[in-house]
């Protein structure tokens, strides 16, 4: 974000490496600079920033269903299940759909947490994050292949 001028020049001229423009998704115009700046680029930027967090979501969950299609065993679904498994430490990727109880997620969370295992809160407003919540609002992504 910044003064369109000063984006674009800063882009054109490669003063950031080729890494760093694959992560860029998007540019936005600015009136200010310090703090009152990054406030505005926030409030410009949420429509990016959400439709990229969805994204996200989409992608995990579908690396959750092609796992549950093709590699059962590197998935589990259902809270005691995937309670289980966080325990022994089995989970590398818990899914936990907004519609849970917070007191729930906050046990889950604890638990990640401990753990070094990486928590993604799935909205339900997707077609993903409605199969989550479907079956049963709480799923893993596994280390390994894992019996509970």
């Amino acid at each position: 974000g910044g003064p369109g001028v000063t984006i674009n020049d800063f882009l054109r001229h490669e003063y950031v490496t080729t890494e760093l423009q694959k992560k860029i998704i998007g540019t936005k115009d600015l009136s200010y600079t310090g703090e009152f700046g990054l406030q505005e680029l926030l409030e410009k930027s949420s429509d990016i920033l959400a439709s990229e967090e969805v994204a996200q979501e989409k992608e995990i969950m579908n690396v959750f269903f092609n796992h549950l299609a093709k590699r059962p065993g590197m998935v589990s679904y259902g809270k005691e299940h995937v309670m289980k498994l966080l325990e022994m430490g089995a989970v590398d990727k818990l899914l936990l759909s907004e519609s849970l109880d917070e007191d729930i997620i906050e046990e889950f969370e604890k638990k990640a947490e401990e753990l070094g295992t990486e928590v993604v809160i799935v909205s339900t407003e997707t077609r993903e994050g409605v199969q989550l919540r479907d079956i049963g609002k709480v799923a893993a992504i596994l280390r390994y292949e894992a019996s509970s």
